[in-house]
């Protein structure tokens, strides 16, 4: 009997899959695009949901971005203004559905803030994708 070969995260039937990673204000390297991975969609996957909770708000005093993408593309499926960092509650958005990969891809969350440091916040942040399993 063969191997069945699964792409990352991916369920051999079809359900809908997700990625779940909590981050801080502090998490390391969380100012820098392309170092707190979320997770890997395999290749042909599509997005179909995403949401961030926010559980202690964000305080940097003049901006507080909170945003999900690729290495490449920061921002390619949460962008900035998707997500108010400064309210404690749930934000789901539509701004990644429907983005697809054509090759296994990594999504980063990254935290951007300017004006003095902040000292709070944290988030949880929820993608939800359905993988290529057309059988």
């Amino acid at each position: 009997m063969g191997t069945l070969a699964v792409a990352p995260r991916s369920n051999v039937t079809h359900q809908l899959n997700y990625f779940r990673a909590s981050v801080a204000y502090n998490t390391p390297e969380i100012a820098t695009a392309g170092k707190v991975p979320l997770g890997t969609l395999p290749a042909g996957a599509i997005i179909t949901g995403m949401l961030v909770k926010v559980s202690e708000v964000f305080n940097a005093a003049t901006t507080n971005v909170l945003t999900v993408g690729t290495a490449a593309d920061d921002d390619a499926v949460i962008g900035g203004t998707d997500v108010d960092e400064l309210l404690v509650d749930t934000t789901v958005t539509f701004a990644g559905y429907g983005y697809q990969v054509t090759a296994d891809t990594t999504l980063y969350i990254k935290y951007a803030q300017t004006g003095t440091a902040a000292t709070t916040g944290a988030a949880t942040v929820v993608v939800f994708f359905v993988p290529d399993n057309d059988r």
